[in-house]
């Protein structure tokens, strides 16, 4: 098992990464705990859950709205739940997100800790405290930065995952090799296979190696103001690809990633054939590469992005596999940087 903490002005978050996790939960809690879980998670372990006071929270980005936050306040009341009670939020990204939002909002704000059951969630939505929902499709609009208690990332869980949503996930770890390390980088263009099929010793290697990137990111910037814009490598174009098609976001990640190599190459600040080998890994790993969208309707979309800066934007470039920097654009270079794309 590995063990990470996350220290952010003295509140320390344990992050552990491992299998056989979910068994160690109920020793971290107190009575008045209440579960927020993924309803595919709650009907494949519903023998855990039994007996405890559980909201099941149904698939899909559609559900991440405030609508559905207010039904969860509603079902916490129910449970009459206090502001000593604690939240656990049990499941990927999206459960992890509402869960947070809740926790934070609820009474002024309860304590809260997660379990991560997604490798997109291990790897990156459970860490770093952004907690938030959707608003009109447009991610994560409305939200708050606030720390877990602990967070538990559960290699086993993983086997009840889709294979389609492995490899959504696997965006992210191919994000963290870019942006950061180029070790890593090499070493999933060598056993990207290996990950993907759950190889206990990679699959442990590569959750653990993102997810220290990104505490390490986050300990030096937590509110975003400089390193923890790097994590959005590919992700100013995912999200709009994502609320233009509706695809998982990892595969809109990806494609982002993908544009954003080359955009990095047309600007002067990357070989060719770095921005090949990232769209090779990319592609080999089964994640999508293009899309039919014309780039004016992904643009037109861009200018509702939260990152989105006035007539400005920050946008994540690489110089190398590896080294990735921020560029402020002006939204006009943008769109001409984007067609420039197609």
């Amino acid at each position: 098992m590995e063990k990470l903490t996350l220290n952010i002005d003295g509140h320390k978050t344990g992050i552990e990464i491992g299998r056989g996790l979910l068994g160690t939960l109920p020793a971290k809690l107190a009575p008045g705990t209440i579960y927020l879980v993924d309803e595919n998670v709650l009907r494949i372990y519903g023998s855990f859950f039994a007996g405890k006071p559980c909201i099941s929270i149904p698939q899909g980005e559609t559900q991440k709205t405030l609508g559905f936050v207010q039904d969860i306040y509603r079902q916490m009341v129910e449970f009459e739940a206090d502001r000593t009670s604690f939240l656990v939020g049990v499941g990927g990204g999206l459960v992890t997100d509402v869960a947070g939002f809740v926790a934070s909002t609820f009474m002024r704000g309860i304590k809260f800790g997660f379990v991560s059951t997604t490798l997109l969630g291990q790897v990156d939505a459970s860490i770093g405290g952004k907690n938030g929902v959707n608003l009109d499709g447009y991610k994560n609009m409305i939200g708050i930065i606030n720390q877990p208690e602990f967070v538990l990332c559960d290699l086993d869980l993983l086997g009840s995952l889709q294979k389609e949503e492995m490899v959504s996930g696997f965006a992210e770890v191919i994000k963290y090799g870019a942006i950061r390390d180029a070790h890593l980088f090499s070493f999933l263009e060598s056993n990207y296979k290996q990950v993907l099929e759950q190889d206990k010793l990679s699959l442990q290697k590569v959750v653990a190696q993102s997810a220290s990137i990104k505490v390490g990111i986050v300990e030096s910037d937590v509110n975003e103001n400089g390193d923890r814009k790097l994590l959005n490598f590919g992700h100013t174009l995912g999200h709009a690809i994502e609320k233009l098609t509706g695809m998982l976001h990892g595969n809109a990640v990806a494609i982002g990633m993908v544009l954003s190599g080359r955009l990095s190459v047309n600007m002067g600040f990357l070989k060719a054939g770095e921005a090949d080998r990232l769209e090779n890994l990319i592609k080999q790993s089964g994640l999508p590469v293009s899309t039919e969208l014309t780039p004016e309707t992904i643009f037109e979309t861009l200018l509702k992005d939260k990152k989105r800066a006035g007539n400005s934007m920050h946008f994540i470039l690489l110089k190398s596999l590896g080294d990735a920097f921020v560029q402020r654009m002006d939204l006009e270079t943008l769109k001409g940087a984007i067609n420039d794309l197609y």
